[in-house]
């Protein structure tokens, strides 16, 4: 069996970065209308959530002064307010997951098509299951990474192909797993990299907002790089 080509970081952020420089308005585009998706929760619940970091400060203070009546009183308002702040997020996010998850395939497939340099026409149909497959992929690796950090970020870099995999080759779910597996053999750390630069690109651009788009684009411009060269 033929072993999987070495991934050069170098090699694919300069593929990433030329295609990027190409592609960048309608990566930029769809990467700003995803952000508002991504951050609607937080603006919307902004009011609640300063309530608890509020109401948080003001348990310390009373935990400090040994006031136990009030820190009762307090406990009782944060569960209160924190149930307002996880109803409207989760009401906002049961209306809007969908749409970020067809927005995030629709970013994917410009990356790819800009690293491609050739507009190519996707079946409306292979978006939408590939959008609800990438959903469904996305909360499991995330809850593995909170719950089991080491054998989640695995994962996750081992599944790093899969929505590449359904989206250019149309392979279904467990043929692009599959292909996925093998594609990342031997391209874990360089991979690894790849998920620590991006992350940490998008986490220091993150205050200013207007950086975090472009951001978000090139992280996934790089990353449809990297499937183009092992591929």
């Amino acid at each position: 069996m033929m072993k999987p080509p070495r991934l050069s970081l170098k090699t694919c952020y300069t593929k990433a970065w030329k295609a990027f420089a190409k592609w960048w308005i309608p990566i930029c585009l769809i990467a700003s209308v995803l952000m508002v998706f991504q951050l609607g929760p937080k603006q919307l619940a902004k009011a609640e959530s300063s309530a608890v970091g509020q109401i948080l400060e003001q348990i310390v203070a009373a935990f400090e002064q040994n006031d136990l009546d009030r820190i009762e009183d307090l406990v009782a308002e944060l569960n209160e307010t924190t149930w307002a702040y996880a109803e409207k997020v989760m009401l906002f996010a049961l209306y809007a997951l969908p749409f970020a998850a067809l927005l995030s395939i629709l970013l994917l497939s410009t990356s790819v098509m800009a690293v491609k340099n050739q507009r190519t026409r996707y079946p409306p149909g292979r978006i939408v299951v590939i959008a609800l497959v990438n959903m469904v992929i996305a909360f499991a690796k995330l809850l593995l990474i909170f719950l089991l950090f080491p054998l989640g970020f695995f994962l996750y870099i081992k599944l790093y192909f899969v929505t590449l995999l359904m989206l250019e080759e149309a392979l279904s779910p467990g043929k692009a797993i599959e292909k996925s597996w093998k594609m990342t053999s031997g391209n874990f750390w360089p991979l690894f990299g790849m998920a620590a630069i991006n992350g940490t690109l998008q986490l220091a651009m993150a205050p200013t907002l207007i950086g975090l788009v472009p951001a978000i684009g090139f992280a996934n411009t790089s990353r449809a790089a990297a499937y183009s060269i092992l591929r």
